[in-house]
């Protein structure tokens, strides 16, 4: 297996992501593909990642998206691969949470091999914050040992056919000519009219950190400078899984896809749960204004056209 990990400016958390693949998959291959970091602390630690795994770096920016070049660097990232294996797409904010074994491999093998029309699977667990969707929206397919996403809104959305932190096939996307478009939602789109509803993995080994800092949008409002302040944005790895709990994450019921408060814990004490994962989203009065200082600009925008 492949793990393509995608970095930007976020020197800690990649050196935190690639050193839990080391711990929690040490026989497979990692290459990182960094989006032009000018981050002096990032940069030292490519160079130190760069002893060990192989580091593809880009000097052009020239990208106006919010993700940079992420979907280029992720077209990049297929085209090397010449060999048929498992690939997983990781960004520096993610964290592998537990050892992966022959059983796991052998179950994402049999899957792609048993549907062929299947293009990814997701391997991470479900946020608390979300608990309520999660439990109307994720449904288990035992014909397919995995949960689906029956996502009922008509917001434009991703995650039910793609995402992307996902497992997939290089022979698979290759078959389907899959070229990433440059945005999610539109790889969301893309995915439905080629392949089946993405699966989550019913014992999941990846996951975001809680409450990082942002710096892919780097002109924050103030709304979001005052958020990432209240809630603490930081550095919040996680502590590798035991194998007590991995059983135990083996063994859960079904009836609900697994929380990932209800199995993981953090490596630095008194970060408030529900986990969040946008600085927006704990407080409804800081989203509220938000939207406001949005409007207010929008109009200083209008009038000054």
């Amino acid at each position: 297996m492949i793990f393509f990990v995608f970095s930007y400016n976020r020197g800690p958390h990649l050196k935190n992501c690639i050193e839990s693949i080391e711990i929690c998959a040490p026989s497979h291959r990692i290459t990182v593909f960094d989006d032009a970091s000018d981050d002096p602390e990032t940069q030292q630690i490519l160079d130190e990642i760069e002893i060990r795994h192989e580091v593809r770096r880009r000097d052009d920016k020239g990208s106006s998206n919010q993700h940079g070049a992420l979907y280029t660097n992720m077209q990049r990232a297929i085209e090397s691969v010449e060999e048929d294996c498992l690939i997983g797409f990781l960004q520096d904010d993610t964290q592998m949470v537990r050892k992966i074994d022959e059983q796991d491999i052998r179950f994402m093998e049999d899957y792609f091999e048993t549907f062929p029309s299947s293009g990814f699977l997701a391997p991470v667990f479900q946020k608390k914050i979300t608990r309520q969707r999660t439990l109307d929206r994720f449904v288990f397919r035992p014909e397919r040992g995995v949960y689906v996403c029956e996502h009922r809104s008509r917001k434009q959305v991703a995650g039910v056919y793609y995402s992307d932190i996902s497992i997939t096939r290089s022979d698979r996307l290759r078959k389907g000519n899959w070229k990433f478009l440059s945005g999610e939602f539109e790889n969301e789109q893309q995915a439905k009219a080629s392949f089946l509803e993405m699966g989550y993995l019913p014992a999941p080994f990846v996951m975001w950190l809680p409450n990082p800092p942002a710096y892919r949008n780097k002109k924050k409002n103030i709304t979001f400078k005052l958020a990432e302040i209240i809630n603490q944005a930081g550095f919040y790895p996680f502590n590798i899984m035991d194998s007590e709990t991995t059983e135990e994450l083996r063994k859960h019921s079904t009836e609900h896809a697994p929380i990932a408060e209800d199995y993981l814990t953090v490596a630095v004490e008194g970060l408030k749960k529900p986990w969040i994962y946008d600085p927006l989203r704990r407080y409804r009065l800081l989203r509220k204004l938000a939207k406001l200082e949005s409007f207010m600009r929008s109009l200083s925008r209008a009038k000054n056209a």
